[in-house]
């Protein structure tokens, strides 16, 4: 959705819809409950092609987050109830949280009967039993979420104590049309939709402030303590409207299309005050309506108006498309390559040195930074998810495969997808070896290429490598997991082969899969994969599959002329680990290779920050969504004379620095006695306009010929000076194209991993 006006000046605590403009009264109204009280479903065992059957797994992970280990020292967080509510809403702001209110608990909220999830236990074993996970990287989620699930049973009878209280609303979509592509899977599936997503998002937040040393239960729609309408009423979101003698509540801007869910805890918040009989009359003025002062445009309506769901809500269809990729792919001479190539798998075992070790244990990079440590049970819970059998029985009506794309594209735009791209898998795009040193052999025919943004607003406030970086990774990984993880139940429960491929465990190379599945093209960054229109801030989740499927094309929007004529990810990158200089021949790939040891070490041990995310902070790709960006955009995209004008322009209206406005989080740090503290420095960059020419600047590279072995996993560090010379003897991909003409390529000696040679 594109806006008229920029929200650069709005705090982020504040919510995409107006509402400080709403009128509040003093009391909370008691809401009269339908007798008997509905009962939320969320299978649709009538009808097997429904999505909803695929949610009830995801929607069980969350409702195991209901309770948790909470930290036995409270963090040094501000004492100012209000500050803590303002911070609790942005955070779920950054979840993309449709609207979040804060309150005391009332009395007649807390049900004499609490809602339980009958359906919590039933798959319990395959998902935290052991040897769910032989993935170090995956181990600490996978630990964590069954730690949450166990702690979760041991108090489930604790009683709910008096205190406050977090509301969160997740928005439906417009109505689904039943002829619209995916509509066979998505009618009548609003609520369930809404209340995963809604129920994702708090299970961060208590996580999150378990962590913080506070109490704090999660409820939803399928398991709680509470009363949601009464909450939503309490909290200043809701009225209570009533019909033919029957009492619902509605939220401004929204009506009934919502669903909600509750985080109780023992911090003291700041409350909202009860929205005014007639807040919902006059909710909609001219200021809503065109969305003046950086919120959501009242006229573009609820998310898809006049877009089918299976186009998404960028416009991607109008990006020109191309037989093959824009850089040169040499693909019968890729080399497959195991696991243990993964710069962070090498620093788990200890080729990086002790110090990368470390912070590899336990993920510390992540999880010393509460925040983003919150979101890793929630990925834990998940993991075990990406596999599972199909139903015996293949449903009936699939093998149009456009019309299988569709519904899937339909599908993962629905649940929160920001672009979804589907390629064939090319024999490459596969590891070869996983770290136990057993080999992978290709299973699947499909690739669907998931992206999330990491979002504009909180980059905005960033230097991109500071303390909420980490995070920003993880909440667009557990995005992209809930959203294959979901489609791909939901195809085996269809009778079509289907697994997930997340940051935590994954049999495939992300990269190559986007760039053919037509996400993007190959920046100077180097190893991703760069979007027209949210640039490098995405991260991605991959789901295979052999239902049959049409591939998209690669595209080509000039990005190779525009990175030839910008330096910027290169000059602000904080270890000039991107090059000032041209392409080069890496494995068959044409690229701008990065010096991913040195980009890896500073991830990984970066003492100011959790993790880094610089290049894409200063792209001049990493736009707002405003109208005025449009025809520089367009320009970017057509008008190669226009190109380094524009990264010029970006410098000059001062794109990359940070805003303080979005600067909602705490920089908290985690000690060696996992106690949460004050962070004792802060990364917080401008721009710094460095020069280098690239003859001065010492980048090294590790082609598969020197991937240690998978099969003895041993520490074996790289050999920097060795990879300054592959680097330097690197052809161009000019020199290489002449080779390919006169039939010289080759992969190259392949390693003999059993014998060392």
């Amino acid at each position: 959705m594109t806006r008229l006006f920029s929200h650069k000046h709005r705090p982020v605590h504040m919510s995409a819809f107006p509402l400080e403009i709403l009128p509040r009264g003093e009391s909370v109204p008691e809401f009269k409950r339908p007798q008997p009280s509905p009962v939320f479903t969320v299978e649709d065992s009538a009808n097997p092609h429904s999505l909803a059957n695929g949610m009830r797994e995801y929607i069980n992970v969350m409702d195991r987050m209901r309770l948790g280990p909470i930290a036995p020292q409270q963090a040094p967080v501000p004492q100012d109830p209000e500050e803590r509510a303002n911070h609790l809403k942005a955070a779920c702001y950054y979840l993309d949280a449709s609207m979040a209110g804060t309150c005391r608990i009332p009395a007649n909220a807390v049900l004499a009967e609490p809602v339980v999830n009958a359906a919590l236990g039933e798959s319990m074993e395959r998902e935290y039993g052991a040897g769910s996970a032989d993935n170090p990287m995956a181990e600490i989620s996978v630990r964590e979420g069954r730690a949450a699930w166990e702690r979760a049973q041991a108090e489930i009878n604790e009683p709910l104590q008096d205190g406050y209280a977090l509301v969160i609303l997740n928005e439906h979509t417009r109505d689904v049309d039943p002829a619209e592509p995916g509509a066979t899977w998505l009618l009548d599936t609003q609520a369930q939709r809404a209340a995963l997503r809604a129920a994702e998002v708090g299970a961060v937040m208590a996580n999150y402030l378990r962590m913080l040393g506070f109490d704090a239960r999660l409820h939803t729609v399928t398991a709680t303590e509470l009363d949601i309408e009464q909450m939503l009423l309490a909290a200043g979101l809701g009225v209570s409207v009533e019909t033919e003698g029957v009492a619902r509540v509605e939220v401004p801007y929204l009506g009934a299309g919502y669903g909600a869910v509750i985080v109780s805890t023992s911090m003291e918040l700041a409350s909202d005050l009860p929205l005014a009989p007639g807040a919902m009359s006059s909710c909609r003025n001219v200021k809503w309506w065109s969305g003046y002062g950086g919120t959501r445009p009242g006229f573009q309506g609820p998310l898809y108006k006049g877009r089918p769901f299976h186009l998404g809500l960028y416009p991607m269809e109008t990006v020109k498309r191309v037989a093959e990729p824009t850089t040169l792919i040499d693909a019968p001479n890729v080399p497959r390559i195991p696991k243990r190539h993964d710069m962070f798998i090498r620093a788990s075992i200890g080729d990086l040195g002790p110090k990368a070790q470390k912070e590899l244990t336990d993920f510390r990079m992540i999880t010393k930074s509460p925040f983003g440590h919150a979101m890793i049970p929630v990925l834990g819970g998940m993991v075990p998810l990406q596999y599972g059998q199909e139903a015996e029985q293949q449903a009936q009506g699939y093998a149009d495969a456009r019309k299988n794309s569709e519904m899937i594209k339909a599908a993962m735009y629905y649940l929160g997808a920001d672009m979804v791209g589907i390629c064939e898998i090319p024999e490459y795009a596969w590891y070869s070896h996983d770290l136990d040193g057993s080999e992978i052999k290709p299973y699947h025919k499909y690739a669907i290429c998931i992206l999330v943004d990491q979002g504009y607003e909180t980059m905005e406030g960033a230097s991109g490598d500071d303390w909420i970086s980490g995070a920003q990774s993880m909440r667009a990984y557990m995005r992209a997991q809930l959203i294959g993880g979901t489609v791909g139940s939901h195809l085996r429960g269809l009778g079509f082969s289907a697994r997930g491929h997340s940051v935590m465990d994954q049999d495939v190379l992300h990269i190559p899969l986007n760039l053919l599945a037509g996400l993007g093209e190959l920046p100077r960054i180097g190893e991703m994969v760069l979007n027209p229109f949210v640039g490098p801030r995405f991260k991605s989740g991959i789901l295979t599959t052999d239902m049959p499927l049409e591939p998209d094309l690669p595209i080509d929007f000039g990005l190779q002329d525009f990175c030839n004529k910008c330096l910027k990810c290169a000059r602000e990158c904080p270890v000039t680990a991107i090059p000032f200089g041209d392409k080069i021949m890496f494995n068959g790939y044409e690229m701008w290779k990065p010096d991913v040891e040195k980009c890896g070490r500073y991830r990984i041990t970066n003492a100011a920050g959790s993790m880094c995310g610089r290049c894409m902070k200063t792209c001049p790709y990493n736009l707002e969504g405003v109208l005025k960006e449009k025809p520089f955009l367009w320009s970017a995209m057509n008008l190669p004379f226009s190109r380094k004008w524009i990264a010029d322009l970006d410098d000059k209206v001062g794109n990359g620095r940070i805003n303080p406005v979005k600067k909602w989080w705490w920089d908290l740090d985690t000690d060696d006695d996992g106690n949460i503290v004050p962070a004792k420095r802060i990364n917080a960059r401008e721009l710094e306009f460095r020069s280098m020419q690239p003859r001065e600047q010492k980048l090294a590279c590790y082609p598969h010929e020197v991937v240690p072995s998978p099969v003895v996993v041993e520490p074996a560090a790289p050999d920097r000076k060795q990879g300054v010379q592959f680097y330097k003897a690197a052809p161009s991909p000019e020199d290489y194209r002449a080779r390919m003409r006169r039939g010289e390529t080759s992969p190259g000696k392949k390693p003999n991993w059993e014998t060392g040679e």
